[in-house]
C-alpha cells in the first residue's frame, strides 16, 4: 500500500507540478481515500498480484472494477459526512446536501496501481430531467413532461419531440397531438417495432423514437445549433480550489468567482440533460427530484416559464459562493412553491459512475448507476 500512495503523490506531482491548488486538493483526496478506504487499496494490491498470468484486457477490467470499488467507497464516505474529519476549507461536508464541491464531484487524477491506472469519472443523475416519469400507470402527464417542452424550446427543438417521448413512457396507445404510437408510426417502419408503453432501460433507447436522430441526440446540430452565443464548458465552478489556505487566499478565490463566466453549456448532448432511472409509479417520490446545487445552465432554465436567462445566472452565482442546504432559499427565483417542493431538491440519489482500467495498451471501461440510498448497482455496462 506504501508503493501505491508513493507512486500515486509522484505522478501527482508531475500532472499538477503547476497547479499548486489542484494538487493540494488531490491530495487531500487520496489521504481521505486512504483514510476511509484501506480495505480498497488492499484489496486492489492483491487483485492487481493474482493477475499476473491474465490476459491484458482481463487485467484491465479488474482494474477498472477497483475504481468504481473506489467510487462506492467516496459517494457513501461522502453520504455519511465521514471525509469532515480530513477535509477542511472549500469542499462540502454536510452529508444533507449534494454539490460540485463536494469530493465525489472533485476531478481526480489517474491513480496509478501496480499493474496499471484507474480514471473515475461521478456524475450525478439528480442534475437531470427523468423521461421515464413524464408519464405513468396514474398520471398521463407529470410535470416533467412540461419542463421537457421548455428545455426542446430552448434548444430551438421542435415540441413534437416531447410528445414523442410521452408517448413511448405512457401506458396506452392513444396518440398525443404531436407524439407517434405502434399503430400509427413505428409498425409502419421498414423495419418495424412497437412503442415501449413504459419506462426507459438506457438513453440510449431514444433514439428508437421518432424525430429523435442521432444529430440531435448527440448534440451535432437541429434546432439552434451554432446560433447560441456566450457558451460556456460547465457551470461547475472553481472545483481545483481550497478556501481556506489564507486569509489572501480566500479574497482571491472570491474575486475568481465573481468573474467566473456563467451560460448555456456547449454540449448540447441529451444524456448531459436527461436520464432514466428513478421511481416511476411515485413521480413526486424524491429520486426524481432535480438538484438545484448540480443542475446545469439548460435544465435550470426548463423549470418555470419565469426563468430567465438573469434568474438562472443568479441561481448559479449563489451556489457557486455556497451550495443551497434547502429549495426555499431560491424562493424569490422559483416563487411557485409546488415547483420548489414536488420537484426540486439539494439532495443526490443515482449516481453514475465510469472507470476506465488500464494496463498497457489496452484500455476498459466500466459503467454502472449506484443508488446511494438503496447502496444498489442499478445498471452495469462494459466496453
Amino acid at each position: 500500500m506504501k508503493n501505491i500512495i508513493t507512486r500515486t503523490i509522484k505522478h501527482i506531482n508531475v500532472v499538477f507540478s503547476n497547479k499548486g491548488y489542484v494538487l493540494i486538493i488531490v491530495l487531500i483526496i487520496i489521504a481521505a481515500i486512504i483514510s476511509i478506504s484501506s480495505e480498497f487499496l488492499t484489496l486492489a494490491q492483491t487483485n492487481t498480484k493474482y493477475l499476473q498470468s491474465f490476459t491484458n484486457r482481463q487485467k484491465a477490467y479488474w482494474v477498472a472494477r477497483s475504481g468504481i470499488n473506489l467510487a462506492i467507497e467516496l459517494l457513501e464516505a461522502d453520504k455519511k459526512g465521514s471525509v469532515a474529519n480530513f477535509i477542511s476549507g472549500d469542499i462540502e461536508t454536510d452529508p444533507n446536501i449534494d454539490s460540485y464541491k463536494d469530493i465525489w464531484a472533485l476531478p481526480l487524477p489517474e491513480i496509478p496501481l501496480e499493474n496499471g491506472n484507474i480514471q473515475i469519472h461521478i456524475e450525478d443523475e439528480n442534475s437531470k430531467i427523468n423521461l421515464s416519469v413524464l408519464a405513468n400507470e396514474f398520471v398521463e402527464q407529470t410535470p416533467y413532461y412540461i419542463i421537457t417542452q421548455r428545455f426542446f424550446i430552448n434548444m430551438g427543438l421542435p415540441l413534437d419531440l416531447a410528445d414523442c417521448i410521452l408517448d413511448w413512457v405512457d401506458i396506452d396507445d392513444a396518440r398525443s397531438p404531436y407524439g407517434a404510437e405502434s399503430s400509427d408510426y413505428y409498425q409502419n417502419l421498414k423495419k418495424p417495432y412497437k412503442a415501449k408503453n413504459d419506462a426507459l432501460d438506457s438513453i440510449n433507447e431514444l433514439l428508437l423514437i421518432k424525430n429523435i436522430t442521432p444529430l440531435i441526440f448527440y448534440g451535432l446540430g437541429g434546432g439552434n445549433f451554432g446560433l447560441e452565443q456566450n457558451l460556456v464548458d460547465d457551470n461547475k465552478g472553481l472545483q481545483n480550489v481550497i478556501e481556506s489556505l489564507t486569509k489572501s487566499a480566500k479574497v482571491e478565490i472570491a474575486k475568481s468567482i465573481s468573474q467566473i463566466k456563467i451560460g448555456k453549456e456547449k454540449n448540447r448532448a441529451f444524456y448531459n440533460y436527461f436520464r432514466v432511472n428513478g421511481d416511476r409509479s411515485d413521480y413526486l417520490n424524491d429520486i426524481n427530484k432535480i438538484n438545484i446545487n448540480t443542475a446545469s445552465y439548460r435544465v435550470l432554465s426548463a423549470l418555470t416559464d419565469s426563468m430567465t436567462d438573469d434568474k438562472v445566472t443568479e441561481l448559479i452565482r449563489r451556489r457557486l459562493q455556497k451550495p443551497f442546504k434547502n429549495v426555499d432559499e431560491i424562493s424569490d427565483i422559483i416563487t411557485d412553491e409546488n415547483v420548489r417542493k414536488n420537484l426540486l431538491t439539494v439532495r443526490s440519489y443515482i449516481f453514475q459512475i465510469r472507470s476506465i482500467g488500464k494496463v498497457g495498451s489496452t484500455t476498459l471501461s466500466i459503467i454502472i448507476f449506484y443508488h446511494r440510498e438503496r447502496k444498489q448497482i442499478i445498471f452495469w455496462s462494459e466496453a
